[in-house]
């Protein structure tokens, strides 16, 4: 008997019977599942490369305000009023000062008025930094300084 004949090849694909492979449909299938589970972590590493940028420009932001309120009163003169400057082109800060009128004396008990005190040597002020990126990102940091009163 010949082993390729057409009788041997009939017998053999019946007997197989559902065991012939994958239909198309059960291929196409799979790849939709597939399409859809890489959808999924894309969109997942998306939101955590976008998060990340974010915690990235709001540290930056929050150390550029640090390092404004570290330098007032330090390079500049503190005075009342409200200061603004850019970092380059991502970040714009702003630095608000105010004075603080100091409340100090003591009061005599008898006479019910305050006794001004003998010589103020500092003054304080309230100093105020916002810094904001271009994103939106906003930091803001606040401090109570000391300086040295000028005398005319």
């Amino acid at each position: 008997m010949n082993p390729t004949s057409p009788t041997r090849a009939v017998l053999i694909a019946e007997a197989r019977g559902s065991e012939r492979g994958f239909a198309l449909l059960e291929i196409l299938v799979a790849f939709v599942i597939l399409a859809l589970g890489l959808a999924a972590i894309l969109a997942g590493v998306s939101t955590a490369t976008h998060s990340d940028a974010r915690t990235v420009a709001n540290r930056s932001a929050l150390r550029l305000a640090q390092s404004r309120l570290e330098a007032a009163g330090v390079t500049d003169v503190l005075a009342p009023g409200h200061r603004e400057g850019r970092i380059g082109n991502q970040y714009v800060w702003r630095q608000t000062v105010t004075a603080i009128q100091p409340t100090f004396g003591s009061r005599d008990p008898g006479e019910g008025k305050t006794k001004p005190p003998a010589a103020i040597a500092v003054a304080a002020f309230w100093v105020e930094v916002a810094v904001q990126a271009a994103d939106g990102t906003a930091a803001k940091l606040a401090s109570l300084k000391l300086a040295p009163v000028t005398k005319p």
